[in-house]
């Protein structure tokens, strides 16, 4: 796929992974539309040539349908959507509960699950009639979680199985739609802020991400992810111990 001209939606293009796609497609000449929480982040991403945006929050269900609605009409259709915006909360389920957590654990779940299984449903007329990509970015620790961010991992995981079913059904359309999982490793970003040594640069990874989205392959596997994916399957014990305490 050549991005010159083509149409694209990339959600949470305000911050690390997703900031990085927006400008490196910008770059190639598509027209992108983003979306952020931040005012002053998005007027950042939107100062760039070919690219539109507008606030929203996708733990909002009614934000992802609004804002492909809003992203078609600007751009005059969708080409490419990718799911990128994602929220990581560390729990501690042993050691008492309270209302905030009951709040953090439902943004969390809605931001990273629910808000990409909407958008979805919302791009797919869409992207039907220009044969288009879905892309949603997922993560190792969908396979094999650590310890210190269980419902993070548990939303990635759910992200993972909802975008292979997804595929069925438009393999079974026949309507030309590539559903896609970029599976992420540990990427230099603000929500691994700290805990990042050795971590993948978000530049590197949107690079990769948008290779992946230009062959249309189901899988994109991102840096370490490659190999993790090896070791995942003929050990997957050792898998699990690499990313336990991660």
């Amino acid at each position: 796929m050549d991005f010159h001209g083509k149409r694209v939606l990339v959600t949470g293009g305000t911050s690390g992974i997703g900031a990085a796609l927006v400008q490196q497609l910008a770059q190639r000449g598509a027209q992108v539309a983003t979306c952020g929480r931040d005012a002053v982040r998005l007027a950042e991403a939107t100062s760039r040539t070919g690219v539109t945006g507008w606030i929203a929050d996708l733990a909002d269900p009614a934000a992802g349908a609004d804002l492909v609605a809003r992203a078609a009409d600007a751009l005059g259709g969708l080409d490419v959507v990718v799911a990128s915006a994602a929220v990581q909360h560390q729990q501690a389920f042993t050691q008492g509960w309270t209302a905030a957590d009951d709040t953090a654990v439902l943004a969390e779940l809605r931001t990273n699950l629910a808000g990409p299984i909407a958008l979805a449903g919302a791009a797919g007329p869409h992207l039907r009639r220009s044969g288009g990509v879905f892309t949603a970015l997922t993560s190792a620790l969908a396979y094999s979680p650590k310890k210190g961010a269980p419902v993070y991992c548990a939303s990635k995981a759910g992200l993972s199985v909802f975008l292979r079913a997804l595929r069925y059904q438009w393999e079974d359309e026949r309507a030309g739609v590539c559903v896609q999982e970029a599976l992420m490793p540990l990427v230099a970003t603000p929500m691994t802020a700290g805990r990042n040594d050795g971590a993948m640069s978000a530049d590197a990874a949107a690079a990769q991400i948008a290779a992946g989205i230009a062959r249309r392959v189901p899988v994109i596997a991102v840096g370490r992810a490659r190999s993790f994916r090896i070791v995942r399957r003929v050990a997957p014990g050792v898998a699990d111990s690499l990313l336990r305490n991660g």
